[in-house]
């Protein structure tokens, strides 16, 4: 998964790491189903992504 991602976005590895544990934390929300959920921490995890979520990321930046 990490080398699909990267070879195909051509992304810098910290970005690509970035963008699969945000992909993570969504998926473990919708398994406990976070939509049927009233509390401040599902809201959290509902939380729209914006475009641009990850454009600070790079290598230089997080050295």
């Amino acid at each position: 998964m990490w080398e699909a991602a990267e070879d195909g976005t051509g992304l810098e590895p910290v970005t690509v790491k970035t963008f699969l544990a945000f992909g993570m934390l969504l998926n473990a929300g919708a398994a406990m189903g976070v939509e049927q959920v009233d509390a401040a921490w599902a809201d959290g995890v509902r939380t729209r992504i914006q475009p641009g979520l990850f454009a600070h990321i790079s290598t230089e930046a997080n050295r």
